[in-house]
């Protein structure tokens, strides 16, 4: 959010981030399709005057989530599919205007956006610079950073434990802030996308 924050207020868009409960005194992780509808459907039903978006990680969704067995193998048609199907649920459920609601899925996590321009990791930590090769021809080996593929080894988060001492929560958003938002959007068709739709979002009335 200290990334997209920033971007989004200029075009006079205010956001709030929020995570999903998932136990008495736990939130985030550990998500299942039934807890995320209700958390939706009553976050819709607060305030008239909000919009509510979505960032979830297509990898290891759970089985029950909306659209989830969506058969394409292409994993931003895959993403859209399960879009589509959360956005008809949510709307059923919470019986607000739909245009309030817009469900995004990363294809295939947040750590795919990283791998928008590589030569970032070596100026982030300078021993990463032989591992960061390797992460750079993983890149070129995908159509994009969204397409890297999401096996149990491979996904784009199982990659980055490549380089010595990597942590999500630090390096994470130093490196996103790094790579900056243009060259994201520009690499990974799906967020830009997104990003653009929610930058020209009408004022509620």
């Amino acid at each position: 959010m200290q990334i997209l924050g920033p971007e989004l207020t200029d075009s006079n868009v205010f956001v709030e981030a929020r995570l999903i409960p998932t136990s008495p005194k736990g939130k985030g992780g550990a998500l299942s399709g039934q807890r995320v509808l209700r958390f939706l459907r009553d976050t819709l039903r607060q305030r008239p005057d909000t919009y509510v978006t979505t960032f979830f990680d297509l990898y290891r969704l759970p089985t029950d989530f909306p659209g989830v067995g969506a058969s394409s193998s292409d994993p931003l048609e895959r993403a859209a599919a399960i879009e589509e199907e959360l956005h008809k649920e949510v709307r059923l459920l919470a019986q607000r205007r739909p245009d309030r609601f817009l469900p995004y899925i990363q294809p295939h996590e947040f750590e795919a956006l990283l791998f928008s321009d590589t030569s970032h990791f070596a100026r982030e930590q300078p021993e990463w610079e032989q591992p960061a090769e390797e992460l750079a021809a993983a890149r070129r080996g995908a159509a994009s950073p969204e397409h890297i593929n999401d096996g149990e080894d491979t996904h784009p988060s199982a990659r980055l434990k490549q380089l010595p001492g990597y942590r999500k929560v630090r390096h994470g958003p130093a490196l996103a802030e790094r790579i900056g938002l243009d060259c994201m959007r520009r690499e990974c068709a799906h967020f830009g996308n997104w990003l653009t739709r929610l930058e020209s979002l009408p004022v509620l009335r």
